[in-house]
């Protein structure tokens, strides 16, 4: 099927979407440390924890079409992943895979049965919570659309939607008429670090939903436990990547949202979500004469261009003796109680970048 865009779009809205500001995925972009004999260094240099991810809906009007039968799921799947790496090509970024977690089909589904449009579900939670309940243990990023059909006679045809039609035109809004959300769509989407990625796809008569949930899924996870307050994290991971450090958000503690919630209310119909409260973060233990500055009792510093955080820390020793594996084990008491507490793995590349490789939600993990 063409990608170039078709369609009979007469009315367009777009949501409020996008990439709010510019967020860096790990806390700490340099050793953070002090000597007994210098006090006065603190830790941390970069928070940016103001990460929002995107949401997109259309609504047209449309003729009526022979009802055919639905194609089966997959098929669209792989559809999607087509020209989600045509895209990807054309960009000068290296292709997906097929992801086997069904967090945004979950998404879809749910939003098309209880008739909404938001990040959040009716569980009350976002993307990564649902991806992490779901057994997801990479980062997740989400993409949502929606198209309302009016048709021109009385009733709509039950399959009266083309899906590939509409998977191709929501892929080219979202890539090449995304200037409304800063092209936070397109970013997601061409995200050198995105490995894999899982598709939903829900519609009726009237709507049609698809969601994209890209995933940086480089460690090979091996043990990721949560047992009482013992966090246990065993993987491979690529050769030249370091483990760098933990973050640590807090969310509220879900609560069951009806339709006009998650429509009408603030946060919730806000068109994109973020990573929830900055709780804590989880260093690399010091040895020698070295340790972390402390503004109060286990707290520490932390200094982003948009302020200084005094949050909660722990500290881990990766106990493997193989270069590329990850073995730790954290005390996580802290951030055990109210509200839900999603934590991000962060990586250092070889070329001094860093990448957040997991978004694990401690509540879920199994």
């Amino acid at each position: 099927m063409s990608r170039n865009r078709a369609g009979i779009a007469l009315v367009v809205f777009v949501a409020i979407i996008g990439i709010y500001g510019a967020f860096t995925a790990g806390i700490l972009t340099q050793s953070a440390y002090v000597t007994q004999n210098n006090p006065t260094e603190q830790i941390g240099n970069s928070i940016e924890s103001g990460k929002q991810v995107l949401g997109n809906m259309i609504e047209k009007t449309t003729g009526i079409i022979n009802p055919k039968p639905p194609p089966a799921k997959k098929e669209l799947y792989q559809y999607a992943l087509r020209v989600v790496n045509e895209d990807r090509k054309t960009h000068g970024v290296g292709p997906v895979v097929l992801s086997n977690i069904e967090s945004a089909q979950n998404h879809a589904d749910d939003m098309l049965n209880s008739g909404y449009f938001s990040h959040w579900n009716t569980d009350g939670v976002k993307p990564y919570a649902t991806y992490t309940k779901l057994e997801g243990r990479g980062e997740v990023d989400e993409n949502i659309s929606y198209v309302m059909a009016h048709c021109l006679a009385a009733n709509c045809f039950a399959n009266s939607f083309d899906p590939f039609k509409e998977i191709n035109d929501t892929e080219y809004s979202m890539m090449y008429d995304d200037a409304s959300s800063n092209w936070g769509h397109r970013d997601n989407i061409i995200n050198p670090d995105h490995t894999r990625v899982n598709f939903g796809i829900a519609y009726n008569s009237q709507r049609f939903y698809f969601v994209e949930h890209f995933e940086n899924d480089i460690v090979d996870w091996k043990i990721t436990q949560l047992n009482g307050n013992q966090l246990h994290l065993v993987g491979q991971i690529p050769s030249g990547y370091l483990l760098d450090h933990i973050e640590v958000f807090l969310d509220p503690s879900p609560k069951p949202l009806s339709s006009e919630d998650l429509n009408g209310m603030p946060p919730y119909n806000a068109g994109y979500y973020d990573q929830g409260e900055l709780a804590g973060v989880i260093l690399p233990q010091l040895t020698g004469n070295y340790y972390y500055t402390e503004c109060g009792t286990g707290k520490t510093t932390l200094h982003s261009t948009k302020g200084d955080w005094c949050v909660d820390y722990t500290t881990f020793v990766n106990t493997s003796s193989f270069h590329n594996r990850i073995d730790i084990m954290s005390d996580v008491s802290k951030w055990q109680g109210t509200g839900l507490h999603t934590i991000y793995v962060s990586l250092k590349k070889p070329n001094g970048e860093q990448v957040s490789v997991s978004s694990m939600t401690l509540e879920y993990m199994r």
